[in-house]
């Protein structure tokens, strides 16, 4: 019977699997294009430029981390911003507003729907007129889960795999830099532009997207836990929403002023850091940068989220089995 809750489920989302799947896909393959461009044109033309101006190749690189660019990385969790490196800049893409966005409808659209969307649209006590256990429910969505999140994730990996091969090698580009220079003491000036190759691999965004997945189940098992407790499909949503927007408005408050930074581990997105395990296959977050605990307490970042998104199927699985079902209106 569970099998069969299984496909029906599988089969209910399917439309929409199908959608996001295809979303991330074709996002991650224009990041790559985008990577390529500011790795092998932008980046370039600054260290050439700062040379010619400051004579510290990464005067202009310094500027713009500490200003512009401090905001909007503080928001996305990236200590420090190399546009130099592209496997660096590709790994900005899991921490982009499209990713984040997604996966918060995709985990508060599902779940919310799993056990208040079905009492809301009438469908629960069909359901449960059958001969199955309200903890095959429960179960059923959690290998849903299990089933659909890693698809997502490796939707995004296969795009940028496909985006690599389809743009090549990462040649740095001096054509908008002849262009800027012309008359000017720029050009007349013999600065060495290296043409070799940059390189570039998307192999470590698995482990980076290990980061997704578990930040996803983290807000999927938090939502089934207050859909258990509610009827009505779209409160659910709402207080869904509204608990993970207050979470990244923290995080990001936390970031850029430090007398607040003790509630950003309270937060999702103090443990979304799919950047560091990409690049330094670094998996673990140290609570005492925090909450000055008195010396380094690391925790894995993973398997927080993960807990988290369990203790919510958990009590979701408690409070479903025990409370009485209302009748449809």
């Amino acid at each position: 019977m569970t099998f069969i809750l299984v496909r029906k489920l599988l089969r209910d989302v399917r439309p929409a699997l199908v959608v996001v799947c295809l979303i991330l896909f074709v996002f991650a393959a224009f990041w790559v294009k985008i990577t390529q461009r500011v790795t092998t044109e932008i980046a370039p033309l600054f260290k050439i430029v700062s040379v010619f101006s400051t004579g510290d190749e990464k005067r202009f690189e310094k500027v713009l981390i500490r200003g512009p660019s401090k905001i909007s990385q503080a928001a996305l969790g990236w200590g420090e911003l190399n546009f130099e490196r592209p496997t660096e800049f590709l790994a900005i893409g899991m921490l982009h507003p499209v990713v984040l966005v997604l996966s918060l409808v995709w985990g508060v659209g599902r779940a919310a729907g799993a056990i208040a969307g079905e009492l809301d649209r009438g469908t629960m006590e069909l359901l449960m007129s059958q001969p199955v256990p309200r903890s095959r429910l429960i179960l059923a969505h959690f290998l849903v889960d299990c089933i659909v999140l890693p698809a997502l994730c490796l939707s995004f990996f296969a795009g940028t795999e496909f985006g690599l091969a389809a743009v090549g090698d990462f040649t740095p580009d001096y054509t908008a830099l002849n262009e800027l220079s012309k008359g000017s003491p720029l050009e007349r000036m013999n600065i060495p532009r290296d043409t070799s190759p940059l390189p570039v691999s998307g192999r470590g965004e698995l482990r980076g997207l290990a980061n997704t997945l578990a930040f996803m189940f983290a807000i999927s098992g938090m939502t089934l836990a207050l859909s258990s407790l509610g009827r009505s499909r779209w409160k659910v949503v709402g207080y869904s929403v509204l608990v993970v927007v207050v979470m990244f408005v923290a995080n990001t408050v936390g970031q850029l002023w430090e007398p607040a930074g003790f509630v950003r581990p309270l937060t999702f997105f103090f443990y979304y850091q799919p950047q560091r395990a990409m690049i330094e296959d670094e998996w673990m977050v140290d609570l005492n940068r925090a909450w000055n605990l008195g010396g380094p307490v690391y925790v894995p970042a993973v398997g927080v989220l993960f807990a988290v998104g369990g203790v919510g199927y958990l009590f979701a699985l408690r409070v479903f089995t025990r409370r009485d079902l209302p009748a449809p209106l």
